[in-house]
């Protein structure tokens, strides 16, 4: 279970954050542009970007698009590269020449029919800081039309990666502005502000970020006589125009937020509480038919201790018998430990301290059940050989293989046995687990794609309450996932199931408390050469192996006959556990069958032009 959520929570992170950072080479974590409008309707454009390096890299590029709006009749044209300056760490600004054959540092150029790239070549370290600030002018940027004149222009276009702290401003070449006006729209929704300086004919953009790969427009008019040498001119009455368009993008843009909200906020919520609903219902009938079942045996008390063994079935057997789940490697242990203490199998060794040359020795087959059989053949193999301590740890060796190979007839026989469901109510176990299952299913599944849901609404709306609900409704689903997981969907027999798993329940809690046991002798000491084996299955091995040892050295205590004492005395107390976990390791167990005048808003993209970067 533990693995499984790992592996869900480690898929969701990856995703997560390979929304906002494909890369992580470099970031820029500032970005201002400044557009000096001028009288004929070009415009000077001044760029900074502050990027930070964590690796080596050759250089940075600049690209600019020139296609024109959508309305538009003309392309923007490349009014010439200024400048381009560079500050290294802080360091005074350098100009950047163009390249020459021989140099490090340089720029190179490219102009194609839409699209402008400067392209500049300079060494950059890990962990560098550089300023670089463009300078350069784009033609036909503004239209002049009847009444007003408009610039729709995305400024930002495409960049290799995410833009943070970012500052659009544009100014008029004459003040006041008697008309100003603005529209910005940014892939991620509404997250940005507008302000608007009429008296200065300014405006100024600013937004936390610009995700990679998207695009943030600026939509403006002004009066005509801010270019009045504008040669790109339209007919018509724009003004209107534009405000009607701007105010549909900014209804259909709320009711989509607002679309988003109702979603994220309400409907996904009310998803994830009718999942809780439908948990709690499948937690009350079950554990109301089970209290019923207890009731109805006379075994609704908590357990007490028991000292005795309630049916010496063997510790396979009873493991399925009363639904313990105790994982095959355990399962392995004990039959062997149930084995030695049947004197079935004996245990040899050498040299108390030499554990790994501790040898296993078939002695008696006769009286075995058939999954007890299997597992001899299992363990030494058709021809019964010794098998060392030591192999057990081993990948490669006979009894890995065998146990690999066999493990699957092994647990089957198991299943199959005829006391393992006799107290087991079949028909209610499998309908509860099998309602178990789909649950779980249904909520990890809606779970899963609840979060990443989210995840993109969040993303797109940039409302930090969605976010909230990821995280919360992501934490609800990975509780439910457990708790029904860990429900336990077994309906025993009444009386006769119940009563006897309230006993073995009852010896258990003895197990788990038998260091606390203030008179040994209460335990029989023809017992204690099988406690082990039932410890191991109840996850107490531990416990009981240190306490025993610590009994059969007790010179008040006679010990007849005890096949393991050498277990308890020699092989440490961890030697069960260990065993179980060098199994589960090494053998695998392959075959097992089981502003004023001014909008910020998300989308309606209507300009041309753009601008996006990136380094190589």
């Amino acid at each position: 279970m533990k693995k499984i959520i790992t592996i869900i929570l480690t898929m969701i992170t990856t995703f997560v954050i390979g929304i906002g950072m494909a890369q992580a080479d470099y970031q820029i974590t500032k970005y201002q542009q400044h557009i000096t409008i001028n009288e004929d309707g070009s415009a000077l454009i001044e760029k900074e970007v502050h990027y930070h390096f964590d690796k080596q890299m050759n250089g940075i590029y600049l690209n600019e698009t020139l296609k024109g709006a959508a309305d538009q009749k003309r392309n923007y044209t490349w009014g010439g590269l200024k400048a381009i300056t560079i500050s290294d760490n802080g360091g005074p600004f350098k100009s950047v020449p163009p390249m020459e054959k021989s140099a490090v540092i340089g720029y190179v150029e490219t102009q194609h029919q839409d699209e402008v790239q400067e392209k500049v070549y300079y060494p950059i370290k890990a962990d560098k800081q550089l300023v670089v600030k463009y300078l350069y002018q784009v033609n036909n940027l503004v239209v002049n039309w009847d009444d007003v004149s408009e610039l729709n222009w995305l400024v930002i276009t495409n960049w290799d990666v995410a833009l943070h702290d970012v500052k659009v401003t544009m100014s008029l070449p004459h003040q006041p502005s008697q008309t100003l006006k603005a529209w910005v729209h940014n892939d991620k929704g509404i997250q940005g502000r507008v302000a608007i300086n009429k008296a200065k004919s300014q405006l100024t953009v600013t937004t936390d970020e610009v995700a990679r790969h998207k695009r943030l427009e600026l939509r403006s008019y002004f009066d005509k006589m801010q270019t009045p040498r504008n040669q790109n001119s339209q007919s018509g009455q724009r003004a209107k125009v534009i405000s009607n368009q701007e105010a549909a993008k900014t209804i259909k843009a709320y009711r989509a937020l607002q679309r988003v909200k109702l979603f994220g906020l309400v409907v996904l919520p009310m998803v994830t509480l009718l999942l809780l609903l439908a948990m709690l219902g499948f937690m009350y009938h079950v554990r109301r038919a089970i209290k019923q079942g207890k009731q109805a045996s006379g075994a609704s008390q908590p357990p007490v201790h028991v000292y005795d063994i309630p049916n010496d079935l063997g510790p396979a057997i009873i493991n399925a018998r009363i639904d313990y789940k105790a994982d095959v490697s355990k399962v392995i242990v004990a039959t062997l430990l149930d084995l030695v203490a049947k004197h079935k199998i004996t245990i040899a060794y050498t040299q108390v301290t030499d554990v790994s040359h501790a040898v296993y020795k078939v002695i008696n087959e006769d009286g075995l059940q058939n999954y007890e059989r299997t597992f001899i053949r299992m363990i030494f193999g058709p021809s019964r050989d010794n098998v060392f301590q030591s192999e057990f740890k081993r990948q490669d060796s006979a009894v890995s293989d065998r146990i690999r190979k066999g493990v699957g007839l092994f647990t089957q026989q198991i299943r199959n046995h005829d006391e393992t469901k006799a107290l087991i109510n079949q028909k209610r176990t499998d309908y509860y687990n099998n309602l178990k299952i789909s649950l779980n299913g249904l909520i990890g599944f809606s779970g899963f794609i609840i979060f990443i849901a989210n995840i993109l609404m969040a993303n797109y709306s940039g409302i930090w309450q969605i976010w909230l609900a990821a995280v919360l409704e992501l934490i609800i689903s990975i509780a439910m996932f457990g708790i029904v997981y860990y429900q336990s969907t077994t309906v025993y027999t009444v009386p006769d199931g119940f009563s006897e798993k309230w006993a073995w329940d009852g010896f258990r809690l003895m197990l788990h408390d038998i260091a606390n046991l203030k008179d040994k002798t209460v335990l029989d000491v023809q017992l204690w050469d099988k406690l082990l084996a039932y410890a191991v299955i109840f996850g107490e091995a531990k416990k009981v192996s240190q306490t025993l040892k610590l009994w059969a050295q007790d010179e008040n205590v006679v010990v007849p006959n005890l096949p393991l004492y050498m277990v308890y005395s020699s092989f440490g107390v961890d030697w069960a556990d260990n065993l179980a976990q060098n199994i589960q390791t090494n053998s695998a167990f392959e075959s097992n069958v089981s502003g004023d005048g001014g909008s910020f808003s998300g989308g309606g993209f209507s300009g041309g032009g753009g601008g996006g970067g990136g380094a190589f």
